[in-house]
């Protein structure tokens, strides 16, 4: 009996022994983590001056103990999308697109912005939406839109398409239902693909969303990107590829830039992470294609724009 009370209490040792290692084990794991997570985001993480107005530009910080980023979110917030292609010298935005999370209505709104629609450009007058990552990057292009759609924009995020060929790659491809046969030959750019569903690697996936010679020219390759989006999003958060997610990270650290806090961003997250993504709602802000002395455009319907804008953006308050 008295062997038995030694080896209880010889186990209960063992196990509180097992216990504190463990802990101390996963602390340090998760520290390391968070140090890793952490210094990934400073590459991601870059504040972009706003020197198009005269309202003062502050650089908030990316500071994970920062109290003023975990405040509430707001009750709309608007996130600027801008797709760049690295074979464009001039660099313009290949893509624009405006993604809203409504708190109100719980719904996540994505609105494609045709790179061909004619606006006002401060300080350049009227010209393609997409020339004004020409004149002046990230700083102009938000300007230009916040004017344009009367709205604010929280956050910014820039992304090079080369650069989701290799994240496309490490997932294993993405699925996707090719809607017709597409076939381009150009100086820098092969497209070869036949419709029907099928598994893009990297390569293919890029050539269906820079497709635009099916007589709808940048109306049909911005839904196609809208789905090719939804695509990556579906295969990013499914639970088979968060082993990848190490290789990941670095592959968007060297090819997305931000302004959001990695606060802010681990905050949202936690909010998407139970999103179906065929509930995000994809909309293309309507307009008329149009030549103007030789140049085509896509004039935008305003009155159509303000009204999805008033259903989908704006609050009631």
């Amino acid at each position: 009996m008295p062997n038995n009370k030694h080896k209880k209490r010889g186990n209960k040792s063992v196990l509180r022994k097992v216990l504190l290692y463990g802990s101390i084990v996963l602390i340090g794991i998760l520290a390391v983590s968070a140090f890793w997570l952490k210094a990934m985001w400073d590459e991601i993480y870059e504040v972009v001056q706003n020197n198009h107005d005269d309202t003062p530009s502050t650089s908030p910080s990316n500071d994970l103990g920062d109290e003023k980023e975990r405040d509430k979110f707001p009750d709309v917030m608007n996130v600027l999308l801008l797709g760049l292609d690295s074979r464009d010298s001039t660099q313009r935005s290949d893509t624009i697109m405006l993604l809203s999370l409504n708190r109100e209505t719980d719904e996540i709104n994505i609105f494609s912005i045709p790179r061909d629609m004619r606006v006002e450009i401060p300080g350049r007058g009227l010209d393609k939406i997409n020339h004004a990552y020409a004149f002046g990057e990230v700083a102009l292009s938000r300007k230009t839109v916040e004017d344009f759609l009367d709205i604010d924009i929280d956050y910014y995020v820039t992304t090079d398409f080369d650069g989701f060929k290799n994240i496309v790659d490490i997932l294993g491809g993405i699925d996707l239902e090719v809607e017709q046969r597409m076939r381009y030959y150009g100086i820098d750019v092969t497209i070869e693909l036949d419709p029907g569903l099928q598994r893009l690697d990297g390569e293919k996936a890029l050539q269906y969303v820079r497709f635009r010679s099916d007589g709808q020219g940048d109306l049909g390759r911005v839904k196609r990107q809208q789905k090719f989006l939804k695509a990556l999003l579906q295969e990013m958060i499914a639970f088979r590829n968060i082993m990848a997610y190490p290789r990941l990270l670095p592959e968007v650290a060297e090819n997305v830039k931000t302004d959001m806090e990695l606060t802010r961003a681990l905050d949202l997250a936690g909010k998407l992470k139970n999103i179906d993504v065929e509930e995000i709602n994809t909309y293309t802000l309507p307009g008329k294609v149009s030549t103007i002395r030789g140049v085509s455009y896509v004039l935008p319907d305003e009155e159509e724009i303000q009204e999805l804008l008033d259903e989908y953006v704006r609050t009631s308050t």
